[in-house]
Order: structure tokens, then C-alpha cells, then sequence
């Protein structure tokens, strides 16, 4: 589809509603919707371009007009475009790429509204309203809204008609030019969540009366002097930052002024000039240069309040406070206030100096704040950051201390500085900290495994003859030495058998004469005493508890029977290596005689089985030991060596 052009002829004169949807480009020509006197809507969707050319709806009288332009590329409206229209016209255009709004377009207008719309071209005089009749009884009843849209410029004269409001949200605008706002009276004007380059001078003209003004959370750049001249009854500025306000930005009549949560960069001297208020609010500001006098609020008879609290304020100039020392101090409230400068005991010379007044610098030095920085913090020995000037000066001012800076010559390294090293240091005891922790958690694992092992593996281990079990006797100070566990070599020559055998005690005999391997034999005798003899009685002994109660009572009839004197002396060599194997010699032949009938296998140690009676046990085995006592009585002769005395070590069951 091309060009398409459209005028009277082509439209049904009974056509109350008309949809437009698709085509590349849509003409209407001038007179197009004369003879509509029914008119209420027209719709047109999905268009590449739109030409509303002069007079196209020219004398239209229908009770009201809605034209709803979306989803298009380009929307031109000339001038004239909405000549003589007697209807109540409302406009919605949304999401269109370029809109261009040529002078004096609309002679009647009740609501406007651009919305998601690229760029906006505004002509001057675009809402020159001439049509638009008197004001009716609740003032101008026309609304014009721009939401989240692009206004490179607002132009000379483009609000020349009385206006209901005028509504920037989300918008980004380039400038707003002199007398861009010209119209006798605004009801509303406001500037909402957009950006502002420039405000140039008379902007807001003197001629012209806003009801309410409303600029919030806004970056603005710049107020040039006599921005904003027009008489306000209620201006509020807040949750902005601004770059500049520079002198006589504002000159204005105004009832009500709220100057809150701001950050103004610079703020200029007489940046305000406020007349004939009643109510100045200047609250939770952030300024980082604060200029002399930078409000003129002359007091009047109708002035209540003006307030100034909250506000952080780093750099203030001499007089910048000079306003409030006019003013009667039932209408003054000023609290709460930090000064970005650090605390001195000559700080109320300097309010003086920035209120013009002994009495206000009471006021402030009571109610504001300074900064304590490192130097004060150390020399008075208090935290460093925001202190009251009334405490500053009743605790710290009160004595005679002096601080003064060092002023020994100051040496600058030629290294480069390493900017981050807190976060380095930190980063190193961490890592400290870590390896520290592994080392205790890994060294407590280490020692509970060994304990472990050492008491749950010591009889395994002893078998594998890691370890020597040493029998304790004070007659010889070379066994106490080697209690201590010591692991052990293993044997080439010598190992230890599974089973005790004659020929093997020969062995170790013959060894046991031999200068060269007598320590070993020795050390062998010892191993297989603890292995064979010991141990296993330790094992028989230990069987049951009842027959455990059984030889406690043999035991305890043993006693009662004195050993012969030549037995005692028999006990003390049994732990030399010569009486030890001689001991092995005599047991082993001794349980050949008695295991003939009944076993024929060398074994020194067998299993123990409990007699059927343990009581019959228990006096058969002491009536054997009475008789074994009597016949080694009978055998030992006076003139024996005692070289073939020796002890029996402990005793074993068959």
C-alpha cells in the first residue's frame, strides 16, 4: 500500500467511528471531517507515516473527538491542523517514533497525551489555544501530559493559553527556553522523575501564575538567573540533584516553599529570592558549597515558619546564614544541622561570622554538628566522625589541652603505595588462620589413630614383634631402660617359630655360648618366654570367672606353704637367658612324658578345658603341686652349682 489520501469525499458522512490499521503512509487532506458531524473516534494503528494537513478538521462539531494515533513511525500535525474546531477535542498518541507539532495546530484542546513517544518537536506556539473560549468556573480545564518522552527543546512561547496542568514524566529535556511558559495562569505544573539540562532565564515569566509547581526526583543542571520569575502558591524542589542555582534563579511571590532532600552542588548568593512567603522549609539538603546569603526571605506580616534542619552542608561561606538573623526567633527552627568543618573551641566566632549574629550563633552552635577527624581523635583520645558543638565545646574545650600537627619534616617514599594493603593483611591472616586450624585438626587425628591403634592393635603388634613387653624387676636396671616401646629390626638369622620345638632350643643354646650371637639368642629366649610362657598363662588365667575364683583359692593355699630357702635364690636368676631356656628345656620335655598317650604334637601351648568338676579340679591340682614340691626337695643335692637352680615361670595348662 502507498500513499494514501483521504478527504471528504472519501469518508461516509454517517460515520460516527473510523479504524485505520497498516499502510506506509496516510494523507488527510484539508476538510477531510467537515461534514462528520458525528464524529467521536478515530483510530489508526500500525502506520509508517501520518499528515494532518491545515484545516483537516476544520469546523468539526461533534459533542466530543477521541483520535488514538499508535504503533507508528512518524505523526506530522501542521498548522491549522485543528482550525476553528468546535469540539471537545482529546489526543492520545503512544508509542510513534517522531512527532512533529507545528505552530498554533491546535485552536481548542482539552487533553493531551504523548506518550512512549522518541522524540517530540515542538514548535512555538504549539498549544496556542485560540478557540479555547473563556475559563471555566473552576479555572482552564486543559491537561497536557508527556510521559517517557524525548523533548530535545521546549521553545519560545509554546505555553501561551491558560493551562489546567502540564505533566513532564520520565522525560528527558534539553532546554527549556525563555518565556517557553508564557500563559497568564498554569494550575499545575510538574516535572517528575526526568532530566533537565537547562532552565534559561524567564523561563516561568513574571506574567504568568502557577498555582502549585512540583519538580521531584529530577537531575537538573543548571537554574540560570530569572528561571523562574512566575508568582507560585505552592513551589516544592525535592529528591533532585542539581549541579547549579545560580543567583536570582528564583524571584518569586511564594506562599509555600519546601526546599527538601536535595543535593545541590553549588548555591550560589541570592540564589532565592523569596517574597511575601509564609512558609520556607529548607530540609535533609546536601550542599556541598553553600554561598553567602544564598536565601533572601525578607520577614513579613504574614510570615510563620522557616525552617532549616537536617541539611549536611560541607563548605559554607561567611553570611551564607545572614537570612535568619532577620528573622524573630519564635518563627526560626533550626536543628539538626552538620557542618563539614573541624571541630575547634573558636567555633562560635566562626557562627557568628556565617549568621551575622552573636544570638543566632547560640541557636546553631546548640542544635548543629562538626566532624572530628583522626588528628583531634588521637590528641583528645575520642572517636573520630560527627560530635554536637555543644559537647565538643563543654567536654573537650573545657581543659587546656593544645593539639598542634607535627611538624617534623615529612619524608616521602619513593615506593609506590600500596593501596590495598588493610585488604592484603587481612587476606594473609586468614590464610594463617586457616593452615593453622588444618595443622591442630590434622595433628589431633594423628595422636587419636596412634592411641587407637596402640590399644586396639597392641597384642597384633606384639606378635609382629614391633614391640618388646619387658618384664618388671628391680634386680636389674637394664630392663627398666627398656620399657619404652621400640620398634624392631626384623631377623634375618633368627625368627620366631609357630610353634616351640626341641631342635630350636638347641639352636638357641649353642648361640646363647657363641660370643657373636649370644645378644641375639638372649633377646630371642626373652621373646619366646614372654610369647609362650607368659602370655598364655596370662590367657589360661583369665578364662572364666568362676575358675578364676577357683585359683585365687589355690593360689591362697599355695602361700600357706613356705618354699624351701633354696627356691628363693631360684626366683632370682630366672630371668637370665641361660636359666630362661633351661626353663623351656624342662617344660617342653616335661609335657612330652605327660602328652605320650594322649598327643603326640610337640605344642608347648594347647587349649585349656574346664574340668567337669572344678571342685575335684581344684584339690587334684593342689595335691599335684604338693607332690611336684616333694620330689624337687628329694632331687637337690647340698653341693649342686647354682648355675642348674632355676625358677618355673608361670604356669599353663595342657
Amino acid at each position: 500500500m502507498g500513499v494514501l489520501n483521504l478527504g471528504y469525499t472519501n469518508i461516509p458522512k454517517e460515520s460516527i467511528e473510523i479504524f485505520i490499521t497498516g499502510g506506509e503512509e496516510l494523507v488527510f487532506s484539508s476538510k477531510t471531517f467537515n461534514a462528520l458531524s458525528a464524529l467521536t473516534l478515530l483510530h489508526i494503528d500500525q502506520m509508517k507515516k501520518i499528515i494532518m494537513e491545515k484545516r483537516t478538521f476544520f469546523n468539526v462539531n461533534s459533542p466530543s473527538l477521541l483520535i488514538q494515533i499508535q504503533n507508528c513511525d512518524e505523526l506530522l500535525i501542521k498548522t491549522g491542523a485543528f482550525e476553528n474546531i468546535q469540539s471537545s477535542l482529546s489526543t492520545e498518541i503512544i508509542d510513534v517514533n517522531y512527532v512533529v507539532i507545528e505552530p498554533e495546530s491546535f485552536s481548542k484542546l482539552f487533553n493531551s497525551t504523548f506518550k512512549s513517544v522518541k522524540k517530540v518537536i515542538l514548535s512555538e506556539g504549539s498549544f496556542n489555544l485560540r478557540s479555547q473560549g473563556h475559563i471555566g468556573r473552576h479555572g482552564p480545564v486543559t491537561i497536557v501530559l508527556f510521559d517517557n518522552v524525548y523533548i530535545p527543546k521546549i521553545p519560545k512561547e509554546v505555553f501561551l493559553t491558560s493551562l489546567a496542568s502540564v505533566t513532564f514524566r520520565h522525560c528527558k529535556i534539553g532546554d527549556i527556553q525563555t518565556e517557553s511558559f508564557k500563559a497568564t495562569e498554569i494550575s499545575a505544573i510538574s516535572i517528575l522523575d526526568s532530566s533537565v539540562q537547562y532552565i534559561h532565564g524567564k523561563a516561568f515569566t513574571d506574567r504568568t501564575l502557577i498555582c502549585d509547581f512540583k519538580i521531584s526526583k529530577c537531575n537538573i543542571s543548571k537554574f540560570h538567573s530569572q528561571a523562574i520569575m512566575a508568582a507560585i502558591g505552592n513551589f516544592t524542589l525535592s529528591h533532585s540533584s542539581i549541579t547549579e542555582i545560580n543567583q536570582k534563579a528564583v524571584i518569586s511571590t511564594i506562599a509555600k516553599a519546601e526546599i527538601i532532600g536535595n543535593s545541590i552542588a553549588n548555591f550560589y548568593s541570592s540564589g532565592f529570592i523569596i517574597n511575601n512567603w509564609n512558609r520556607v522549609r529548607f530540609e535533609d539538603n546536601i550542599v556541598t558549597h553553600l554561598h553567602a546569603n544564598f536565601i533572601e526571605a525578607p520577614a513579613n506580616t504574614e510570615t510563620e515558619m522557616f525552617t532549616f534542619k537536617g541539611n549536611e552542608i560541607h563548605v559554607i561561606d561567611s553570611s551564607a546564614l545572614g537570612n535568619i538573623s532577620e528573622l524573630d526567633d519564635r518563627i526560626i527552627t533550626f536543628y539538626d544541622n552538620f557542618f563539614n568543618v573541624s571541630c575547634t573551641c573558636s567555633m562560635y566566632n566562626w557562627l557568628e561570622e556565617i549568621t551575622n549574629s552573636s544570638q543566632k550563633a547560640k541557636i546553631v552552635l546548640n542544635t548543629s554538628f562538626c566532624s572530628i577527624n583522626n588528628f583531634l581523635a588521637q590528641c583528645f583520645s575520642i572517636p573520630a566522625g560527627i560530635i554536637s558543638m555543644q559537647n565538643f565545646s563543654d567536654k573537650i574545650c573545657a581543659n587546656d589541652t593544645i593539639c598542634e600537627p607535627h611538624k617534623d619534616e615529612t619524608k616521602v617514599s619513593s615506593n609506590s603505595t600500596n593501596f590495598f594493603l588493610h585488604t592484603q593483611e587481612n587476606e594473609k591472616q586468614n590464610w594463617l588462620t586457616f593452615i593453622c586450624i588444618m595443622t591442630a585438626v590434622s595433628l589431633i587425628t594423628f595422636i587419636g589413630t596412634s592411641i587407637f591403634l596402640l590399644i586396639r592393635g597392641g597384642k597384633w603388634l606384639k606378635r609382629k614383634v614391633y614391640f618388646r613387653n619387658m618384664q618388671c624387676d628391680t634386680s636389674s636396671q637394664r630392663n627398666e631402660e627398656e620399657r619404652t616401646i621400640v620398634p624392631e629390626e626384623s631377623k634375618e638369622k633368627l625368627e620366631i617359630p609357630e610353634e616351640l620345638t626341641l631342635e630350636f632350643l638347641q639352636i638357641l643354646s649353642k648361640k646363647l655360648d657363641n660370643p657373636e650371637t649370644h645378644q641375639e639368642a638372649s633377646e630371642m629366649i626373652e621373646r619366646l618366654y614372654e610369647m609362650f610362657i607368659i602370655e598364655d598363662s596370662y590367657e589360661n588365667n583369665n578364662r572364666q570367672d568362676e575358675e578364676a575364683h577357683l585359683y585365687e583359692e589355690l593360689n591362697n593355699l599355695s602361700l600357706q606353704i613356705p618354699p624351701p630357702p633354696y627356691e628363693e635364690e631360684k626366683y632370682q636368676h630366672t630371668n637370665e637367658p641361660r636359666n630362661i631356656l633351661k626353663l623351656m628345656e624342662e617344660r617342653f620335655n616335661t609335657q612330652n612324658v605327660d602328652g605320650v598317650g594322649n598327643n603326640k604334637s610337640p605344642a608347648l601351648a594347647v587349649d585349656y578345658s574346664e574340668p567337669t568338676d572344678a571342685a575335684v579340679h581344684l584339690y587334684s591340682e593342689l595335691r599335684q603341686k604338693i607332690e611336684k614340691n616333694d620330689e624337687k626337695k628329694t632331687s637337690i643335692s647340698p653341693n649342686q652349682s647354682d648355675d642348674s637352680i632355676f625358677a618355673a615361670g608361670p604356669s599353663f595348662k595342657m
